[in-house]
């Protein structure tokens, strides 16, 4: 029998995948099946992808055969590659870690990294005839945009996110989509939130984050991840949802067979 049992489940729930770690390694199970999972998610919602997928080659036949495995391990390789729709499927994934987590100036952070990855998404889609789409190409860096940008656009704005919507201002103003995106990410409410993360520690200060202060600025958090939603609709990107409520259901599922067994 698993020691801490139902703690463990209610790490699970809240993402919290080194926390039920732990326990399991007090348990002495720290080579079972279910710590291998809990391991590579735990690098998973840190982005590091690679140890990820690595950490599951260490399963055990049966598990590792698992259709939610096979499912996982598929996931893992696009996150790899930098697939678009994989990319952004876990950074609404991330964000609402942060809220179920309470940790919003990490919600803010993620906030951010979202409004400069559609922008950046966009503008090389719009810009450049690419058969094959990644996040790890050179042109979706930061410095290949600003120096297109200059190069191309005569914009010489080296914020990223001010360059690319005066961008988008000038080139694509009859663009229905990019038009609804830009209301989105750079309303009032939206530049808010922006500017409560750069007075912040992930910022340039060391202002708290409050979700008061969030639910003034914008609203019910979760908003956010509404809006950003239809972002990607609007760029015909229709994400995967609830990747790690299914993991976690296969976790609690083998680790409920453990508990019993023993």
């Amino acid at each position: 029998m698993i020691q801490s049992y139902e703690v463990v489940l209610k790490l699970i729930d809240r993402f919290d995948y080194g926390g039920a770690l732990e326990i399991l390694q007090e348990n002495d199970m720290e080579e079972s099946d279910v710590a291998i999972i809990l391991d590579s998610c735990r690098y998973a919602i840190n982005f590091d992808f690679h140890t990820a997928r690595y950490l599951l080659n260490q399963l055990t036949d049966a598990t590792k055969d698992a259709a939610e495995m096979r499912e996982l391990k598929k996931n893992l390789e696009k996150l790899i590659d930098g697939d678009p729709l994989a990319i952004f499927s876990e950074l609404i994934e991330n964000i609402e870690f942060q809220i179920v987590n309470e940790e919003y100036i990490d919600f803010l952070g993620r906030v951010y990294r979202f409004k400069e990855a559609i922008l950046k998404y966009m503008f090389v889609k719009t810009s450049l005839n690419k058969t094959r789409f990644s996040f790890h190409l050179e042109v979706m860096s930061k410095r290949s945009i600003i120096k297109s940008l200059r190069k191309h656009y005569k914009i010489y704005n080296t914020n990223l996110v001010y360059g690319l919507s005066s961008y988008f201002k000038k080139y694509h103003q009859n663009d229905y989509a990019i038009y609804e995106v830009l209301k989105i990410i750079n309303s009032d409410k939206m530049d808010n939130l922006i500017e409560l993360r750069n007075g912040s520690i992930v910022g340039h200060g060391f202002v708290g984050v409050s979700v008061d202060e969030i639910y003034r600025l914008y609203g019910n958090p979760y908003n956010v991840i509404d809006d950003f939603r239809v972002c990607l609709q609007l760029n015909d990107l229709r994400i995967e949802r609830k990747k790690y409520v299914y993991i976690n259901e296969f976790i609690a599922q083998e680790l409920e067979k453990i508990h019993k067994a023993e």
